[in-house]
């Protein structure tokens, strides 16, 4: 399975269905958090409109960013009980963005009692955790240069961004690949010395989405 960072249309055939259980219509603005960091997980987004990142905060106030979630997409999938682990897991708004909001205790009946949906939050289940695994490894075998181009071009590869940009800060960057910003600066300065991408306020844009792959891992 292709690593994947970026999850948009998974939940998308179940639209109309979601507008009748849904509990709530809300909208954030870039950068504004959408749950409460440190609280119950008890809430779930289905995207309409914009991306969201999700991202864990460690105690010592260290972030990393596990993945992106585009137009519909359902996050966080559902899961019954209590897990202690998701008060450290924060969505952020990407872009301005617009959400249906369900309870997610709530939600266990319609994931019960709707098969095609319970095979769909399957099926979406099996791909993070594809994920997280592939990106162990990306974490702990490839080269700072290789995990900074291997998410630049599978984000754009997944978003099918025609503008290839990524919009996304230097310390954004840095809590996606794991790499502290002085090591990001310096290996976006070789890439933009190689003419693979230019550096603008806030967002990068890649201007030769071949040459990047060569900077890739070799299983990208």
């Amino acid at each position: 399975m292709e690593l994947q960072y970026y999850f948009a249309d998974d939940f998308s055939a179940f639209e109309d269905y979601f507008v009748e259980i849904k509990n709530a219509v809300r909208r954030y603005h870039k950068n504004e958090p959408v749950n409460g960091y440190g609280e119950p997980m008890d809430e779930m987004y289905y995207i309409i409109s914009g991306t969201m990142s999700g991202s864990f905060i460690h105690e010592s106030g260290n972030v990393k960013t596990s993945s992106f979630y585009g137009k519909g997409y359902l996050a966080p999938l559902y899961f019954p009980g209590e897990i202690e682990m998701m008060r450290s897991f924060a969505f952020t708004a990407v872009t301005d963005l617009e959400v249906y909001v369900f309870n997610r205790v709530g939600f266990e009946r319609y994931v019960n009692t709707n098969p095609v949906l319970n095979m769909a939050m399957y099926r979406a289940y099996i791909k993070l955790v594809s994920l997280n695994g592939q990106e162990l490894a990306n974490q702990l075998f490839s080269t700072g240069m290789e995990k900074i181009c291997n998410f630049f071009y599978i984000y754009l590869k997944n978003t099918n961004d025609h503008d290839q940009r990524i919009p996304f800060s230097q310390q954004a960057i840095a809590e996606f690949v794991g790499l502290n910003r002085a090591n990001v600066a310096k290996y976006l300065k070789v890439l933009r010395e190689e003419k693979v991408i230019e550096t603008q306020r806030n967002h990068i844009i890649v201007i030769n989405m071949e040459k990047i792959r060569h900077f890739c891992s070799n299983n990208i």
